[in-house]
């Protein structure tokens, strides 16, 4: 025993206890993998029965710790093509990494920098995983998701895919927008941006979400289904996104939703992608986005604070209330100084003359639908920013495509079940 002056502490206590467990349980893993029975392979090439080599050995690092299995080698004598089939049967083929590392490995990466899952795998499963197989794991899992999203867009253009629910939906909304990645020199290479030489450091992703709604609150403001959205998204043309977000909204069965709501600002794309795939969806421009133009115009025509408080308050109003052309009046008594504000007013008007059947905010509230983007606002910083723009970051536009369908998986729940699939395929 012990005397109580050389105790050790808690932590070294656990941790040493533990490192035992698991050392001993890899030890049974070990055991356990080589008593897996094999059977002698075919060749793939041409069909003959392969020569067994011999037993040849191979490192694994499984949630347990590293590890060493025995496993028949063949060789076909034909085609002097090699085998090891139990690498496929347990998930390890061109890999030393078990499924379950991939697993804890992938949704790590796509939290957070590869370096920093690499540190937590570590801290926290006693497993050294370095930060580039942390980045190379996460973008091939990334890739296999991206890989099935566009045979889930084929399936859905050629009426194939649907998933039918139980019962209909009362309302169904879909949002989209857009939100720059910092890319490496060669992505961005050619391409008009916003740097003094007129270069560009980003690409654009499009993400959208879908979510439900079937009740409302006392007050009768909306209120979003628990657990109902789900999340896509890829640096991709407008029309390519479409197809995209057309197949999200098959796979959660639009045709069930009694109404279909998209929110967006102003930008045409996002009611060209609405008209060309939802015709007849309420559409409904985000209302904190078009208070943003009218504080804007206030900022620039209305000088001391007490006339920009009145101006803001009539207009915001007129705004809530659906009145866009008593608004645009408005704008037109503004007295412009020079070409240039007047084009300004005239954007303005032009913009809110455009999308004033989808600023009536307050019939929209009479019919307990929501009038924000909120949902899709937050979805650029929860997918986009929080993952692939953090200080330091240029993507790839592979990894970056790789890792927004790994982000979207795993933020809509479906994580599990898809990298499941892949392992079952």
């Amino acid at each position: 025993m012990l005397a109580e002056g050389n105790m050790p502490d808690m932590r070294s206590i656990e941790e040493g206890l533990r490192k035992a467990a698991l050392s001993a349980a890899s030890a049974v893993l070990v055991q356990l993998l080589d008593s897996i029975p094999e059977t002698a392979p075919t060749c793939p090439c041409c069909g003959r029965p392969m020569r067994n080599l011999g037993k040849r050995s191979k490192k694994i690092v499984s949630l347990l710790g590293n590890g060493e299995i025995s496993r028949n080698y063949y060789e076909c004598e034909s085609c002097h093509k090699y085998a090891a089939p139990k690498d496929a049967v347990l998930g390890i083929e061109d890999t030393m990494f078990t499924p379950g590392v991939r697993r804890v490995a992938a949704k790590l990466g796509s939290c957070d920098s590869f370096e920093s899952g690499s540190a937590t795998m570590d801290e926290l499963c006693g497993i050294v995983v370095s930060s580039k197989d942390i980045e190379r794991i996460s973008e091939a899992i990334g890739n296999e998701f991206e890989n099935r999203n566009k045979k889930d867009i084929q399936s859905a253009l050629s009426g194939e895919l649907h998933e039918p629910r139980a019962e209909r939906v009362p309302t169904m909304y879909i949002e989209f927008d857009g939100t720059g990645i910092p890319m490496t020199k060669r992505e961005t290479e050619g391409r008009r941006g916003k740097q003094e030489d007129g270069a560009s450091k980003t690409r654009e992703a499009k993400v959208g979400c879908i979510f439900t709604q079937t009740a409302t609150d006392s007050e009768g403001s909306p209120v979003r289904d628990k657990g109902s959205t789900t999340y896509f998204g890829a640096i991709e043309t407008s029309e390519n996104f479409g197809d995209r977000l057309y197949s999200e909204a098959v796979k959660r069965d639009v045709s069930s939703a009694e109404k279909v709501v998209i929110i967006g600002d102003g930008a045409r794309w996002i009611w060209n992608l609405a008209n060309l795939h939802f015709p007849g969806a309420i559409e409904i421009v985000d209302l904190f986005h078009a208070k943003e133009h009218i504080w804007e115009l206030v900022k620039q025509f209305v000088r001391d604070e007490k006339s920009r408080a009145r101006y803001k308050k009539k207009w915001y109003t007129l705004l809530e209330k659906g009145n866009i052309s008593a608004l645009t009046r408005e704008f037109a008594s503004l007295k412009a100084i020079g070409d240039e504000q007047r084009k300004q007013i005239d954007r303005e008007i032009g913009y809110f003359n455009d999308n004033a059947n989808r600023m009536q905010y307050a019939k929209f509230k009479a019919e307990g639908l929501f009038v924000g983007s909120g949902v899709i606002e937050a979805a650029c910083k929860n997918v986009i920013g929080k993952r692939l723009k953090q200080s330091g970051m240029h993507w790839s536009l592979r990894g970056a495509n790789d890792i927004i369908a790994l982000r979207c998986a795993v933020l809509s729940g479906r994580f599990d079940a898809s990298f499941d699939s892949l392992a079952a395929a």
